[in-house]
């Protein structure tokens, strides 16, 4: 009886191997030599590798310019606001299952976060616009508009306000979310020209 045991021990061990392609898992592996009769060196048992691993989104801030009624023209008044508006300008903040980081400054070049598995929000807090409006002329008129792309959707309120982009993450999985900036100006003078 007692050998008998230490060869089912043997088999469920063996077939365990087998089973999951050379990696032992570990509740099997230490059944496996409790049970056993024939004196053998005890391994540790090795931890599944395939729980618990994160997962990566790459949040890349982007800011466009859109501009109506310039002067001198639309072109000129863009290029001054995309020279002088800088995706760190804006704030992001994280949220979801154990973010490594939850805020942080945009990047153009993206942030790259890990998490674990499950649902992740991405906010921001825009900067002020005031700064920008006042070198754009006593006239000018600038808002920002927010929407998001990649593995992440938008979430409006009822105004139509971006909230924050939200979205669902698998283990070991790779994202990528963009959130894109449109500083609208209207009436805006370019200091430049």
């Amino acid at each position: 009886m007692i050998k008998l045991l230490g060869i089912s021990a043997a088999i469920i061990f063996i077939l365990n191997a087998v089973s999951l392609g050379g990696y032992h898992q570990g509740g099997l592996e230490i059944y496996a030599q409790s049970n056993s009769t024939v004196e053998t060196k005890k391994q540790p048992a090795i931890a599944n590798t395939t729980q618990g691993q994160q997962a990566t989104v790459t949040v890349t801030k982007i800011v466009h310019c859109d501009s109506s009624l310039g002067i001198p023209n639309d072109d000129s008044v863009c290029q001054f606001v995309l020279e002088n508006v800088d995706a760190n300008q804006f704030n992001l903040v994280v949220t979801g299952n154990n973010p490594n980081l939850t805020s942080f400054q945009g990047s153009a070049n993206g942030t790259t976060i890990s998490l674990n598995p499950g649902n992740y929000t991405i906010s921001e807090t825009s900067f002020d616009t005031m700064d920008i409006e006042n070198q754009l002329g006593e006239t000018a008129i600038v808002t920002i508009s927010t929407d998001s792309n990649g593995d992440c959707s938008s979430q409006f309120n009822e105004v139509d306000t971006f909230q924050e982009a939200k979205g669902s993450i698998s283990n070991s999985e790779l994202q990528s979310c963009e959130i894109i900036n449109t500083v609208e100006v209207s009436q805006g003078a370019s200091p430049e020209a």
